[in-house]
């Protein structure tokens, strides 16, 4: 069966219609789309005591929101996340909202002057790294602090798995992995549908999608196949 996916255009095309005409608000896709991201770290690597330690790493946009809500999601699901989020969005106040939730949660939320972050990426109970740093709406080049962060991940990408939300962060969300310092998600998590750099993954790695919130007829409209979940499950393994 053959990888069904829509550009980087089509994509902003579908959060456009869903967020204009159809009603869906940016944080309601957030709160789905995060949910989705936790269900795949559940099925994939189950928390055991005391392997039960995630590391997020938030970017400053909705990649980064859904990173944010995957965390608060994780700690409800039984693991212990960790939540680093080095340049905080002032775009929403709903981000600093996201940030209040955790902190209720009682999930560290570490911030740029943190640079004990490393830590929690090498450390024993980590199950896995969650890349939420950015998704289709990248352009290169990277900045700091994220060429940094994304020079650590690749460092450890053999020892701790990482799960990437959407898009791998650094990839070019149509042609894949820019270069051979880019790194190489162990799982990937596709939104609503999977971009064409999914094509370049691993042939070894996990690949889910979800994003459960459009309709048969929808989908069709933008050229693809709803996705068949089971019951109530946010996420489907491909």
């Amino acid at each position: 069966m053959s990888l069904k996916v829509v550009s980087s255009k089509a994509a902003a095309s579908i959060d456009q219609e869903l967020m204009g005409p159809v009603g869906f608000t940016l944080q309601q896709l957030m709160e789905l789309a995060g949910l989705s991201a936790a269900e795949a770290v559940l099925k994939q690597y189950p928390a055991k005591t005391p392997k039960n330690q995630v590391l997020v790493i938030s970017g400053p946009g909705n990649n980064g929101g859904d990173g944010l809500v995957c965390a608060r999601h994780l700690k409800l699901f039984g693991y212990e996340p960790v939540v680093y989020y080095p340049k905080r969005s002032g775009r929403e106040e709903f981000y600093g909202q996201l940030v209040k939730q955790l902190e209720f949660f009682e999930v560290p939320v570490l911030g740029k002057d943190d640079g004990n972050w490393v830590q929690y990426l090498k450390h024993d109970n980590t199950v896995c790294v969650i890349d939420a740093m950015f998704g289709f709406s990248f352009h290169p080049p990277m900045r700091a602090p994220f060429d940094e962060i994304l020079s650590e991940l690749k460092q450890s990408e053999k020892k701790v798995p990482i799960v990437a939300v959407d898009v791998p962060s650094g990839w070019d969300v149509d042609q894949g992995p820019t270069d051979s310092s880019a790194i190489q998600p162990d799982t990937l998590v596709s939104l609503t549908v999977p971009k064409p750099c999914a094509q370049f993954l691993n042939p070894e790695a996990n690949h889910y999608v979800g994003g459960r919130f459009i309709p048969k007829h929808f989908a069709q409209k933008y050229g693809f196949e709803s996705f068949g979940y089971k019951s109530g499950d946010q996420i489907l393994k491909l």
